[in-house]
């Protein structure tokens, strides 16, 4: 909605700033009765406290677990709301990719597609 690429824009008396952050979308309330210019000066202020966190806005940065800790939660997950021979085949299927991918970040993963599809190649194939 941002008419002049500076993210701000006026609805009614209104002026709001619209901006991403962290891959999510933003709309911030700059103040109402206000020009063009003193719009801007805030939102400059807010999009500032935004890069620094300290808006509230972002929130703080969630933990980013390990394949098998999340594998793990998952087949957790998967005993509680799947039958359990959906359950069981999830369990199979996350113990062959934690063979692979075991002890790795989910940023890691790309950079081993290499050792993923050798070492997927290298399982029997059941008959």
């Amino acid at each position: 909605m941002a008419r002049r690429g500076d993210g701000i824009y006026q609805l009614g008396r209104t002026w709001w700033l619209d901006f991403s952050h962290d891959g999510r979308r933003y709309y911030v309330r700059l103040g109402r009765n206000i020009n063009r210019t003193a719009a801007s000066e805030i939102a400059r202020v807010k999009r500032a406290a935004a890069l620094k966190r300290e808006a509230g806005i972002g929130g703080p940065r969630l933990k980013d677990p390990t394949f098998d800790e999340a594998a793990d939660e998952f087949t957790t997950w998967a005993d509680t709301n799947r039958k359990p021979r959906t359950a069981r085949d999830y369990r199979e299927i996350s113990e062959r990719l934690k063979a692979v991918f075991g002890g790795r970040r989910p940023r890691q993963v790309d950079d081993c597609r290499s050792s993923a599809s050798s070492g997927l190649a290298s399982r029997p194939v059941p008959r």
